[in-house]
């Protein structure tokens, strides 16, 4: 007689695995430059970039902080960048989306400063942009929609979109590798924030409650993402970049009335 036992979510995340081989080349296509960050919520960033570090300040109601870190950029569509930098000291993780031609950014602001990680949206119009501004916004064309995320041979995670809140996601590609066998079977839900940058371009923010988080920008154009692992372990803090190959498996429809929240 065998016991059925529950399932017991792990969250993916910091494994001993391959994250980052489908991972798009990092750029510098920003060294030397400016740029300025007017948050919706009244609070300012200036980013001064060279080849590998940012000097960085944020101006808010809460108090100032500054400091002057590595950076990691990734340009997923023309003047759109994936922009990422951690300080170990303040232990806060920064990933941005840079939307250079529409003036505008969204950012995922994490905090590691003790277990769960606080996870933070922020949206902002970039200075010296002539256009019209329009904060990205929070998206539902996600929902319904089942695809995975190929980060190496040995790596492999699919995503379904449950509703405007949620994403649940279970592993289909995994090392060769006995340690990994429980792995087959695990699942999991996470909270999830979906922002739509562009058409077929989102960025995902996940939370899963626990100490580290992924920040991801999925170009479903494209057809790859590029991300960060950001948060607090027992070895220290990590910051890790993750990046895959998308391929699109189908699209849920729901009938008049019974759409998910």
């Amino acid at each position: 007689m065998a016991e059925l036992e529950p399932i017991r979510p792990v969250p993916p995340m910091a494994r001993d695995m391959d994250l980052e081989k489908n991972r798009l080349p990092s750029t510098q296509a920003l060294a030397g430059e400016t740029i300025t960050l007017r948050y919706d919520d009244g609070a300012a960033a200036i980013l001064r970039l060279g080849a590998e570090r940012v000097a960085w300040a944020i101006e808010e109601e809460k108090g100032a902080q500054s400091g002057e870190d590595p950076y990691d950029a990734v340009e997923l569509r023309p003047g759109i960048f994936f922009l990422h930098f951690a300080s170990s000291d303040k232990a806060i993780g920064i990933s941005h989306v840079i939307d250079r031609p529409a003036g505008r950014a969204v950012v995922a602001w994490d905090e590691a400063g003790g277990n769960p990680l606080r996870r933070y949206i922020r949206t902002a119009r970039i200075d010296g942009h002539d256009g019209p501004y329009t904060p990205i916004p929070e998206s539902r064309e996600l929902i319904g929609r089942r695809a995975y995320c190929e980060y190496s041979e040995e790596a492999a995670l699919e995503h379904v979109y449950v509703n405007s809140a949620a994403i649940l996601w279970q592993w289909l590609l995994l090392p060769d590798d006995p340690r990994f066998q429980p792995l087959k079977t695990e699942v999991g839900i996470e909270a999830v924030s979906m922002r739509k940058v562009r058409d077929d371009l989102f960025l995902l923010t996940l939370n899963d409650g626990g100490p580290v988080g992924l920040t991801v920008l999925m170009d479903f154009a494209l057809k790859r993402n590029v991300g960060m692992l950001f948060g607090r372990t027992p070895a220290g803090l990590i910051s890790r970049p993750v990046g895959a190959k998308i391929v699109l498996l189908n699209q849920m429809s729901y009938p008049a009335g019974y759409e998910p929240g």
